[in-house]
């Protein structure tokens, strides 16, 4: 059984928020605190899923093992979008790394 749904939480959004969080509930056919609500549980899921695979690629670079680290990587890259790759490469260039990839790989010729 479902926990129920006790506790009230309000906060401040702008009006371009609020239209964007009603329109998005709309197309996904739930009610807005429906959908803020899976909105939530999913960053919540996204963040222990990233830290575990920090963890897995951590131990996978002590192995030294290509075939594994190739394997990941390219899982890794299904999961992720184009602009979200661009927007990566931007912050390595950022920090002073350069990417491992062009984004030209991606289908995001410039």
């Amino acid at each position: 059984m479902a926990e129920p749904l006790s506790e009230l939480l309000r906060l401040r959004i702008t009006p371009s928020q609020r239209q964007h969080l009603s329109e998005a509930a709309a197309l996904a056919g739930l009610s807005s605190s429906e959908y803020a609500r899976q909105l939530l549980t999913n960053s919540q899921s996204m963040q222990s899923e990233l830290a575990s695979l920090r963890h897995a690629l951590e131990n996978l670079l002590d192995q030294h093992s290509p075939a594994a680290q190739m394997e990941t990587l390219m899982l890794l890259r299904i999961l992720v979008q184009p602009e979200q790759v661009s927007q990566v490469h931007k912050s390595m260039l950022t920090l002073g790394h350069m990417p491992a990839h062009s984004e030209m790989s991606y289908g995001t010729r410039t």
